[in-house]
């Protein structure tokens, strides 16, 4: 009776999953989509976009500097340049719910880090800045996924 129970649960856990899986994949066919359109033959905007990107960079530089030397003034500083900027317009390269779900993700994260900061544990604040990290590396791994679409 045991084994027919745990089947059945199996069973409609994956039908579930199945079922979400499609779902997502349908909303990153589409997301693919708007990328492409937007990204198409847009070499100014491009410029303007890697030079925001390199901005966050060197927040993230100063977040990082601020963990090794227990310079919590320095995480926070950085961490709020990097909240702020992902509220700005020139953050939002894609629309779409998996994108902003990834932008969510990533000013959690940072909210994550500087209230670590603001506590000065840098233990906390270092875990949390790996997360935020994760988030860029799919973030960007998502967006070079849908430009090769594009081409």
């Amino acid at each position: 009776m045991r084994s027919l129970i745990a089947i059945i649960a199996c069973g409609v856990l994956i039908t579930v999953w199945g079922d979400e899986a499609d779902h997502v994949s349908s909303l990153q066919a589409k997301e693919k989509v708007k990328v492409a359109e937007r990204l198409k033959g847009k070499n100014p905007t491009q410029e303007n976009i890697s030079k925001f990107m390199q901005a966050k960079l060197d927040s993230s530089k100063d977040v990082l500097e601020g963990l090794v030397t227990e310079d919590f003034a320095l995480i926070e500083k950085g961490t709020k340049k990097m909240i702020e900027m992902s509220n700005a317009t020139e953050w939002q390269v894609v629309e779409g719910p998996i994108f902003a779900q990834q932008s969510a993700e990533f000013r959690n994260a940072a909210k994550e880090v500087l209230n670590y900061a603001k506590k000065k544990n840098v233990d906390g604040a270092s875990l949390s800045y790996l997360h935020l990290t994760m988030t860029c590396i799919a973030c960007h791994k998502q967006i070079k996924k849908s430009v090769v679409v594009m081409k």
